[in-house]
């Protein structure tokens, strides 16, 4: 009996003096916020679940709104992690996903197909009426129906679209997706944008808006994962240079085969096609 409780001092002893096993890595712990402002709030749902699962001991909090501006709120250490539409000075950003942008009119409009080149006229004034995209089509304004200026889905048009400039003035200018696909229906006139996701549900749901092929590539879920439909934004995360290995450790497991598989899950695009 002696000899048993010697041994378990012994033991006790070893664990104080040395720690853990050399080469075994001390658990991940600690709260990471995530902020954002578009469509995106699921799939980083669906990889802060899984990231937690491997990690018991980290917890993964929100700050979701339409009027958030992720970017300014890790400037100003109120979040760790924002997911924008474009990298922004001053911080780190990595690429995690792709989205493809859907380009939305009014379902009595006999345009079906439009150029990247039109486009970006369009949206910074110079293509002013409908007759000027297609003879057919008649001599009535085109109503721009843009989206607010701090979303990540308007970041990514003007980065897809190589816009540096400011953007023509709009009569509308909506948050949701859901409050620009009401305008596609409910202005004869409009053209507008959204995530591709949202943008094909709306066209299988009957909803009636057009979904315009562009540069003649229908906008579809394979066109997108492929890249032969070029109109996609790319989904940034961005931090700060002094953040803390969290953010690291979870920045990489979006970057994994698992987070890639993950980010197909969540209605969006891995970084490389199959």
């Amino acid at each position: 009996m002696i000899r048993i409780r010697l041994i378990a001092i012994l033991v006790i002893l070893s664990g104080i003096m040395y720690g853990p096993a050399q080469g075994k890595e001390p658990e991940q712990s600690g709260t990471i916020l995530i902020t954002g402002n578009g469509p995106e709030r699921y799939l980083f749902e669906i990889l802060a679940n899984a990231f937690e699962q491997l990690h018991p001991f980290v917890s993964i909090d929100f700050f979701w709104h339409p009027n958030a501006k992720p970017a300014k709120m890790v400037q100003q250490n109120e979040a760790d992690l924002g997911v924008t539409g474009k990298t922004v000075s001053g911080l780190q950003s990595t690429v995690i996903g792709r989205d493809g942008i859907g380009i939305l009119t009014n379902f009595s409009n006999p345009l079906e197909n439009i150029t990247t080149s039109q486009l970006r006229d369009i949206f910074l004034g110079k293509l002013k009426f409908w007759s000027q995209i297609e003879e057919e089509e008649p001599e009535r304004r085109i109503i721009i129906v843009n989206r607010s200026s701090h979303l990540n889905i308007r970041q990514g048009l003007e980065v897809a679209l190589g816009i540096s400039e400011d953007m023509a003035r709009s009569q509308k200018i909506v948050r949701s997706e859901r409050r620009a696909i009401n305008e596609a229906t409910g202005i004869l006139d409009a053209i507008t944008y959204i995530s591709i996701t949202p943008a094909l549900r709306a066209k299988q749901d009957g909803i009636p808006v057009n979904l315009l092929f562009v540069d003649g590539i229908e906008p579809e879920y394979q066109t997108v994962l492929s890249g032969r439909y070029t109109l996609q934004r790319q989904i940034f995360v961005v931090f700060n240079l002094d953040r803390s290995p969290l953010v690291d450790a979870f920045v990489s497991f979006c970057l994994s085969e698992t987070g890639q598989r993950l980010v197909r899950k969540g209605k969006f695009f891995p970084l490389k096609a199959p």
